[in-house]
C-alpha cells in the first residue's frame, strides 16, 4: 500500500524534482515507511510506502531487467504468486519477492492486456521509457484511488488530489457542478472532483498518455449470463470463491486483522479468516453511544465464538464532533457520510494495536442485495404507472411539485433514476429546496442528478428491476462512498484495508446468475445467498438480526453542535463563506433553530455543516 504521483511534461521541459518530492511528502501518511522517485528528463514519478508484502525488497519505483520500464502502484496484487510463477516459465527474471514487480513482466508479456491478469485492488503508473508512453490503471471496482490533471504543457497523476496540488500550475477552482451534486449525494461521483482541473480515473479503465495524447479504455464490465445452475449449486460457488478470496486477502508479510461491526458482512469474512488463519487475530469494533441499534454487542458475540483478540471503541458524541472537525483537515474532498468517522477511529486503534492490514467487510450488500432499494416496495410499482410518459414530461413533473411534497417526486421521476440517486444519500429536497429557493440553483442540481442516474431504465431493461440497482450502486455509490471512505480513513491511519468481498470473481458469479437464485429472500431476508453460506459459521443471532447501517446517530450528534453554535455568529461566519452562492444563510438558521430533528433534517444539516466545514479549512 501506498501513494503515487508523477509528472510528464509535454513540452520537453525538465522535471522539477522539488515539486515532485512535495507532491510526495503529502501522502506521506499513506506509506510512512520508505520512499523512492524515478527521474528522466520530462519525467518523474515517486511513491511513499506502507510496507506489507518482501519488506526489505518492495521498494519502488521498481524496474525490469534492462531498466527501460519504470513501476509504481498503490496496492495489493493478490495473484501475484500463480503470476510469478507463470512469468519465470516464460523466462521472466525476478529481482525481488514483491507483489508488484509482476506487472512489469506481464506487461513485457501482454503489453496493455497485462491489466486483465490482475487479481487485486490497484492504481499504477507504467513508464515505457523506449516508447514514450505513461500507462494509468486502476482496478475493477475502484478499490484503491488515482487521479490526474493536464494542461498543454504537462499531466500529472497521484493517489490524492493533496498532492496535485502541491504543483505551482495548481488552480483552486471549485467546481460548481461537484457541489451542486455533492449537496444531493452527499458525495461527489466519478470522474468530477471539487476542483474544476482535477479528474477521477473510473474504475476498470485504464488511461494512456503517448504523443502528446491522453485516450482511456474500459477494460472490464459486468457480463450478464443467467447461467442454468440451481441454487444449490451457485451456494457451492460462492462458498469456494469466497473461500479463495479470504485466502488470497490474507496474504502478507505482517499480521492481518479484521474489522467486526457485529453486521453480516464483517462477520462474514472474520469467521472464515479465523478458520484459516494459523493463530487468533485482532477484532476490532464501534459502540455508539447513543445509539438504538447498537451493534456492539453482536461484534462481541463473533469475537467470543472464534476467541479473538477484540478491541471495542466507545464512541460518544463530543468525540465524534471533535474527530470530524480534525479528519475534514486531511481529506482532499468533503465527504458527509457519518461513517468516516468510526472507520478512522478505528483504522488508528488497529495501527496502535501494531497492525498494518485489516479485512473489511466492504461490498456485500452491493454484490448480494443488501439495501431496501435493491427491491421492489410500494412506490416503486405507483411509479411504474408514469413510465409510459415521455421523460421530458416527468422531469418537468418534479419541478412542480411544492417543496413539502419534494420527497414524493421519485412517483413522476423513478424511470430516470432521479429517485434512486436521492434514496442513496437520504436527503430530504424539500428541505435543499427550501435553503436554495433564493440562488437559482436548486433546479440544476436536480437537472445533474437526473443525468447522473438517466442510464438506469435501459439497465433495468436489460437487468431487472434488483440487479439494475444493484450495478448503479457499484458504479456510484460503493465506488465513491463506501470505498473512497475506506480508503481515505484507513490511509490516514497508515492502514491497508482489504475488500474480500471484491474479488471481481466473486462479483462476477453474483451477477453471472437469475436474480430468484442470488436474491430468493427478498429484502424480508435481504444476502439470502451470502447467509446461507456462512450458516454454520457464525451465531444464529447474527443472521436473522435486522440490518444496521455502519453510521452513528447523527441526529445526537447535531442536536450536540447545535448547542454549541451562536446563531448570529454562524450566520455572519456563514454569508461571507463560499457557501452562501449556494445555501440561504437565513433559511439555514431557520433550520437549525427550528425544534424539528429528523433523521432526514439532521443529513441535510450534517451535509451542510461538512461542505462549509470543509471548504473553510481549503479556501
Amino acid at each position: 500500500m501506498c501513494g503515487i504521483c508523477g509528472v510528464l511534461n509535454h513540452d520537453g521541459k525538465p522535471i522539477n524534482r522539488d515539486e515532485l518530492m512535495k507532491m510526495n511528502d503529502a501522502m506521506a501518511q499513506r506509506g510512512p515507511d520508505d520512499s523512492g522517485a524515478y527521474y528522466n528528463g520530462s519525467f518523474g514519478m515517486a511513491m511513499r510506502r506502507l510496507s506489507i508484502i518482501d519488506l526489505p525488497g518492495g521498494h519502488q519505483p521498481l524496474s525490469n531487467e534492462d531498466g527501460t520500464i519504470h513501476l509504481v502502484l498503490n496496492g495489493e496484487i493478490y495473484n501475484y504468486i500463480e503470476l510469478r510463477k507463470d512469468m519465470e516459465k516464460r523466462g521472466h527474471r525476478f529481482k525481488t519477492n514483491s507483489d508488484v514487480e509482476v506487472l512489469i513482466h506481464l506487461y513485457e508479456e501482454y503489453g496493455l492486456n497485462a491489466i486483465d491478469h490482475l487479481n487485486g485492488m490497484f492504481a499504477f503508473a507504467l513508464w515505457d521509457e523506449k516508447k514514450q508512453r505513461l500507462w494509468l490503471g486502476r482496478d475493477r471496482l475502484g478499490i484503491k484511488p488515482l487521479v490526474y490533471r493536464f494542461n498543454k504543457n504537462s499531466f500529472s497523476f497521484a493517489s490524492t488530489i493533496d498532492a496535485l496540488a502541491q504543483q505551482e500550475s495548481f488552480e483552486k477552482k471549485i467546481n460548481e457542478d461537484s457541489i451542486l451534486l455533492f449537496l444531493m449525494l452527499a458525495y461527489i461521483p466519478t470522474p468530477n472532483s471539487i476542483w474544476e482541473n482535477v479528474h477521477k480515473l473510473p474504475p476498470a479503465h485504464w488511461l494512456l498518455v503517448e504523443n502528446g495524447e491522453i485516450r482511456t479504455h474500459k477494460y472490464w464490465s459486468i457480463e450478464k449470463k443467467d447461467r442454468n445452475i440451481s441454487h444449490d449449486e451457485f451456494l457451492e460457488e460462492v462458498k469456494s470463491h469466497l473461500d479463495d478470496s479470504i485466502e488470497l486477502h490474507g496474504r502478507s508479510d505482517v499480521d492481518v486483522g479484521s474489522f467486526l461491526s457485529g453486521g453480516l458482512d464483517s462477520s462474514a469474512v472474520t469467521a472464515l479468516f479465523s478458520q484459516n488463519s494459523k493463530r487468533n487475530i485482532k477484532t476490532f469494533s464501534m459502540d455508539f453511544m447513543g445509539k438504538e441499534d447498537n451493534e456492539g454487542h453482536y461484534a462481541k458475540m463473533v469475537a467470543d465464538h472464534y476467541n479473538t483478540e477484540h478491541y471495542a471503541y466507545e464512541l460518544s458524541p463530543d468525540k465524534a464532533l471533535s474527530t470530524l472537525d480534525s479528519l475534514l483537515l486531511d481529506m482532499d474532498e468533503p465527504m458527509a457520510d457519518s461513517a468516516i468517522i468510526p472507520s478512522f477511529l478505528l483504522s488508528k486503534m488497529a495501527k496502535d494495536a501494531g497492525l498494518k492490514v485489516m479485512l473489511s467487510g466492504a461490498g456485500g450488500d452491493e454484490v448480494f442485495g443488501g439495501y431496501y432499494r435493491h427491491y421492489r416496495s410500494k412506490r416503486d410499482r405507483l411509479a411504474g404507472k408514469f413510465q409510459w410518459l415521455p421523460s421530458m414530461i416527468k422531469n418537468r413533473l418534479i419541478d412542480t411539485i411544492p417543496s413539502s411534497f419534494m420527497q414524493y417526486a421519485c412517483i413522476a421521476s423513478n424511470s430516470s433514476g432521479f429517485s434512486y440517486g436521492i434514496n442513496t444519500s437520504g436527503i430530504n429536497l424539500g428541505i435543499l429546496n427550501n435553503l436554495m429557493c433564493n440562488n437559482g440553483k436548486f433546479p440544476k442540481a436536480l437537472d445533474l442528478l437526473r443525468a447522473q442516474f438517466d442510464g438506469l431504465p435501459e439497465l433495468e431493461k436489460e437487468w431487472g428491476f434488483s440487479y439494475s440497482r444493484m450495478l448503479f450502486d457499484i458504479k456510484h455509490y460503493l465506488v465513491d462512498n463506501v470505498l473512497a471512505i475506506t480508503d481515505k480513513t484507513s490511509m490516514a491511519a497508515s492502514i491497508e484495508a482489504r475488500v474480500p468481498l471484491l474479488d471481481h470473481r466473486l462479483v462476477e458469479l453474483a451477477f453471472s446468475v437469475r436474480p430468484e437464485i442470488n436474491l430468493t429472500g427478498g429484502f424480508s431476508d435481504a444476502k439470502s445467498s451470502l447467509k446461507a453460506v456462512v450458516r454454520n459459521d457464525l451465531p444464529s443471532q447474527i443472521l436473522t438480526r435486522s440490518k444496521a447501517g455502519f453510521n452513528g446517530p447523527v441526529e445526537r450528534w447535531i442536536e450536540e453542535k447545535i448547542k454549541h453554535i451562536n446563531p448570529k455568529k454562524y450566520l455572519d461566519t456563514f454569508s461571507s463563506s463560499l457557501l452562501h452562492d449556494f445555501i440561504d444563510a437565513n433559511e439555514m438558521k431557520k433550520l437549525l433553530e427550528s425544534s424539528s430533528n429528523s433523521t432526514q433534517t439532521s443529513e441535510n444539516i450534517f451535509i451542510i455543516m461538512v461542505l462549509g466545514q470543509w471548504l473553510e479549512g481549503q479556501l
